[in-house]
């Protein structure tokens, strides 16, 4: 809306009140004149009356006078009246217009969004500054008052132009230098949405979903950057980027593959660098003890059943051993969802350290539960490394669809923490309740 008709609009409710107010003055002076003309014509029938009855013989010539002169008497009274009535009126009807005029300014001074529309217009007028400054990568030095415009006067634009993919990648980038993730995201999605060709959008989305440390929207990050990737192989800041979300994600095979790209580009004391190393260590480190923990477990052999079966033929020796007697149970959530085929797999960690070797483990075909398991130093991995030697551990129950102890998508387990007793088996339970 222009100002132009703005001010016309507001003209028009003005005079609306004016004439509302008046509107009862009015109709009273009319009335007022159509009751004189009324008055006066029945004193001229009334005359007319009396000629006629004196010329009858009705009444006399005196009393004609006598009448005429009560009627002439009774005209002049009314007329005064009237008079005084409508001279009166003027002073009430401009004191009560004043006040309506008054009332009106004054409540729509409290009420009105002058200084909000005001603010809009410059923030419209500053728009192209402002957003040529979000778009250098100088949004650090915008102050919250220019923040504040720039985003309302984003928003009026894309009011306008919804199909402007540009508006809503600077609505999203505004957003997400102030850590407004989520608005970020959707303004960044509709951006690529309305222009999937522009590869600088699809950038921005996935540097968008990166900041977040969510596992779906890294994923989906990595899938962005994977596609870019194949559109432009040789783009080394791709690889850097892809490098570092597949970090995250903890998948080595990636992170060493696009770090290896950009390795000998990075500077030697390069922070980055070194955190990706350091990730990669770990991550090689965590594989190593995967490896090994499988390569174990398989040497478990399906007669764990029968193990378990007999081991109440063991309890005579159990006061000798170091462990645990595990029921497990599932989750009324799990016990829906949960894989009914497969293994169930239960392992104790050190609850001390960062050592991730189970100090023993147990693997049985999964069946109907709840279950008992028992896990001694007897399960250990290694003869060095036992229930016997830990103070406190970390006991899980895994529901794994392939017996592989790596974490896979789509399994469930729980777990519990629990200290150890030395020369006893404990009795402890574990619920099986969230999904990996």
């Amino acid at each position: 809306m222009s100002w132009s008709e703005f001010y016309i609009i507001v003209s028009g409710l003005i005079t609306l009140v004016l004439l509302i107010v008046a509107f009862p003055w009015l109709r009273n002076k009319n009335h007022a004149k159509q009751d004189s003309l009324s008055n006066t014509q029945i004193v001229k029938q009334r005359l007319a009356e009396l000629d006629r009855e004196v010329q009858e013989g009705l009444i006399s010539e005196h009393d004609k006078r006598q009448a005429v002169d009560e009627l002439k008497l009774a005209l002049v009274d009314e007329s005064a009246f009237q008079s005084h009535k409508t001279g009166n009126a003027k002073l009430p009807l401009a004191i009560g217009a004043v006040l309506a005029i008054a009332s009106g300014v004054i409540v729509y001074a409290q009420v009105n969004q002058m200084g909000r529309v005001t603010q809009a217009s410059q923030a419209i007028e500053s728009l192209p500054e402002l957003s040529q400054q979000l778009a250098s990568g100088n949004a650090n030095n915008l102050t919250q008052q220019d923040i504040a415009s720039l985003a309302l006067a984003i928003r009026q634009r894309l009011r306008e132009e919804p199909e402007d993919d540009t508006g809503w990648m600077y609505f999203g980038r505004l957003m997400l230098s102030i850590g407004q993730e989520v608005q970020a995201i959707e303004a960044i999605d509709k951006a690529v949405s309305l222009a999937p060709s522009n590869s600088a959008n699809r950038i921005t989305l996935a540097q968008a979903l990166m900041t977040t440390g969510d596992v779906n929207n890294l994923e989906r990050a990595q899938s962005i950057l994977l596609g870019l990737l194949n559109d432009n192989p040789a783009n080394d800041n791709l690889a850097l980027m892809m490098a570092v979300v597949s970090a995250q994600l903890g998948d080595l095979e990636n992170t060493q593959r696009f770090y290896k790209q950009v390795e000998g580009k990075l500077p030697a004391d390069s922070d980055m660098a070194q955190r990706l190393v350091a990730r990669i260590k770990e991550l090689q480190g965590n594989t190593s003890e995967m490896v090994a923990l499988q390569n174990t477990a398989a040497e478990i052999t399906d007669t764990s059943i029968a193990q378990n079966a007999s081991s109440e033929a063991q309890s005579d020796s159990s006061e000798a051993q170091t462990g645990f007697s595990i029921t497990v149970n599932l989750s009324d959530d799990a016990y829906t969802k949960a894989p009914k085929e497969g293994f169930l797999i239960v392992f104790a960690q050190d609850a001390n350290s960062d050592n991730k070797m189970p100090a023993a483990v147990v693997k049985l075909p999964i069946e109907d539960f709840p279950v008992s398991v028992t896990l001694t130093t007897e399960n250990a991995m290694m003869p060095q490394f036992t229930l016997a030697t830990l103070s406190d551990v970390v006991v899980t129950a895994r529901l794994s669809k392939d017996g592989n102890v790596a974490v896979a998508k789509g399994e469930w387990q729980g777990s519990v923490s629990a200290s150890v007793t030395a020369n006893e088996i404990s009795s402890l339970s574990v619920i099986i309740d969230k999904e990996l």
